[in-house]
Parts: structure tokens; sequence; C-alpha cells
């Protein structure tokens, strides 16, 4: 009798789920709109100006010049009296808050320990650029990201904004 009840709701299931799996891989015409959206944020925050300056610095690592990341320090890392920066291998511990372009908050965290290069490239590529005490808002393009993929709760081809505080950096053993 409860065969006869589950027959339905699997044929179902798969007449829902089986367009899913014949269409298109490819996640570009999944997403077209909101990675034109996202490119179009990133865009913009790359040329935003407030009295002729640049708000945000273009930053490219000399390890991988595919990307650039956008940063923009909320203290005046000239005044910072810390010199010390992270390497890539080190263990640095901070406050981070990600959200996307539309202002959704996806992860954050009050105390964070992380080696730089275990997180996604754009993050450590900010990070390894900062001064221990710097705060910054760094702006990722997805493929310094979570890619063409995406993550959780973290669509494909989302420009990631960081907002990040480095607080310390373990001493070397």
């Amino acid at each position: 009798m409860k065969i006869k009840h589950i027959f339905p709701i699997l044929t179902a299931s798969l007449l829902v789920l089986l367009p899913a799996c014949l269409g298109n891989s490819d996640n570009y015409n999944d997403y077209t709109e909101w990675r034109e959206l996202n490119q179009a944020y990133y865009d913009s925050i790359e040329i935003a100006t407030v009295d002729g300056v640049l708000q945000y610095v273009p930053i490219t690592p000399v390890w991988d010049n595919s990307f650039t990341v956008l940063m923009h320090w909320h203290n005046d890392p000239d005044e910072n009296p810390s010199y010390i920066m992270p390497l890539s291998t080190s263990t640095c511990v901070v406050k981070y808050t990600l959200t996307n372009i539309v202002g959704d908050t996806l992860d954050s965290s009050d105390s964070f320990t992380c080696v730089p290069n275990n997180m996604v490239t754009g993050f450590m590529a900010a990070l390894t650029n900062m001064r221990v005490n710097d705060t910054v808002t760094a702006v990722v393009p997805y493929a310094a990201g979570y890619g063409t993929y995406g993550y959780s709760s973290i669509l494909p081809y989302s420009t990631l904004i960081f907002g990040i505080r480095l607080d310390s950096i373990s001493k070397l053993m």
C-alpha cells in the first residue's frame, strides 16, 4: 500500500530533476544576469573616486597577475605603527565579514584564525597586503573567490566583499 504512494512522488521528483540533469552544465547560462550585475559592481568600485581620489587601491599579486583585488583602507596605513605583514604561510587572527554585492551577510567572525594560503585567493591577496591593526574593505572578483561554482550560500560568479581587520600574526617558532 505504501509503495503505491511512493511511486507517484518518485516519478514527480524525477520529472523535476531530470531536465536539470540533462541541461547545459555550464553555470554561465544559469547565472548570466547575476554575473553581469557582479561585474558591473566590480567595475564601478574600481573607478570610484571622491574629490578625484580613487577610493579603492587595485592590488594585483605578484604571484598571480590574472586578477586584481580592490582594497580600501579604513585607517591610514602610513600612520600604522606596525610594519608586520603576514606571509602566505603565516598564522593570522582576523575579524571579518563577508557580504555579496546586494549587502547579504554570507559569513562573519569576531576572531578567526587562518593561514592566508588556505583561504580563497582574493582573501589571501588582501591579507598579505595588510599590516597588523589594518582594517580594510576588499572587493574580490569571482575568479579570485569561489569562481563559477560558488559555495554554500555564495552563488557562482559572485563578487565578494570582505571587511577585514588583521589583529595579529603568530610568532615564528
